[in-house]
């Protein structure tokens, strides 16, 4: 059993599932995950909630499944589950309710009132409660751990690419495709756009190279590790047209695109920053860039051979 928030399902996480695995091979048992929701940091943040989440509750599960994860568990993160000890946690919800023959957690893992459990504790209550503690040392990328709040101040700055590392593959955005205002089809340049989800944190405004996954996609290639069709996204309210609108507003234009998404749901895989926002003062500048942008994009997806064909 490994437990805790695993926003994201990063490096970290998945050197810490993969630990949890062995050792439930090894003693011929279930591995079984203990995740919480609503997770730990939309409760103390004092953003409120509000662009922080890494993954969505969907997109976590998935995450976890893929990892190899046989069964999740989440528990509910409210006022009772603050004020229980950490030893009533071990004993109440990890022994009583769900049975632990082993406990994996990391060197830094912290859970219970107060967040007063630590390795050590846990160690102790495995000799006194009869159950195996394993403690996975952190994975570290250029000496620092890979964590979920690394990985957040990273996108806040708009660096996807280093994210991406810690994450293990780029950073995604999912949601339905909403109408737009028509203006990309005025410039040359049509978009589909989406507005993610509140809770789902979306990286500081600018345009980012990116592959987008969509069911009307029939010859997606790959990069990074994921699949998608080649295209340049806006992300962020237009500064052009002084749009204030919804700063969450993601707007993509899929290179040499025929198909017609409609209200398709589709994830957009953020690769890396071609450039900040921001305003011209005619339409014709802002065309010139958005040409040198897809030119860019060409370059620098033409450097991988899996994108050759769709580039061409």
């Amino acid at each position: 059993m490994a437990t805790g928030a695993f926003d994201g399902v990063h490096r970290g996480h998945q050197a810490l599932l993969k630990a949890a695995t062995q050792v439930a091979n090894e003693y011929e048992a279930q591995s079984v995950v203990v995740t919480f929701e609503p997770t730990p940091v939309e409760v103390f943040s004092p953003r409120n909630s509000y662009n922080i989440r890494l993954t969505t509750k969907e997109q976590r599960q998935q995450k976890l499944e893929e990892q190899g994860v046989e069964t999740l568990v989440v528990v509910r993160f409210d006022e009772a589950l603050l004020q229980t000890s950490a030893s009533d946690f071990v004993k109440q919800y990890l022994l009583g309710r769900l049975g632990a023959a082993a406990v994996v957690i990391s060197e830094n893992h912290t859970w219970g009132r107060g967040g007063e459990g630590d390795a050590d504790l846990m160690r102790q209550l495995g000799e006194q409660l009869r159950f195996i503690v394993r403690v996975v040392p952190l994975l570290t990328s250029e000496g620092e751990p890979v964590s979920s709040s690394q990985i957040r101040q990273l996108l806040w700055a708009g660096e996807v690419s280093r994210a991406a590392h810690l994450l293990g593959r780029p950073y995604s955005l999912s949601g339905p495709v909403v109408p737009g205002s028509g203006r990309g089809r005025q410039l040359g340049f049509p978009t589909v756009n989406l507005i993610v989800p509140e809770a789902k944190l979306v990286p500081a405004p600018g345009v980012y190279s990116s592959l987008v996954e969509a069911p009307g996609i029939t010859k997606p290639t790959t990069a990074g590790g994921v699949a998608g069709w080649p295209a340049a996204v806006s992300v962020g309210a237009s500064p052009t047209f002084a749009q204030g609108g919804d700063k969450r507003l993601v707007e993509a234009h899929l290179l040499d695109f025929k198909g017609d998404l409609g209200n398709a749901t589709i994830t957009v895989h953020l690769l890396d920053r071609l450039r900040n926002q921001r305003a011209f003062n005619t339409e014709i500048a802002l065309q010139t860039q958005i040409a040198a942008d897809i030119q860019e994009l060409r370059l620098r997806l033409g450097s991988c051979p899996a994108m050759t064909s769709l580039l061409d």
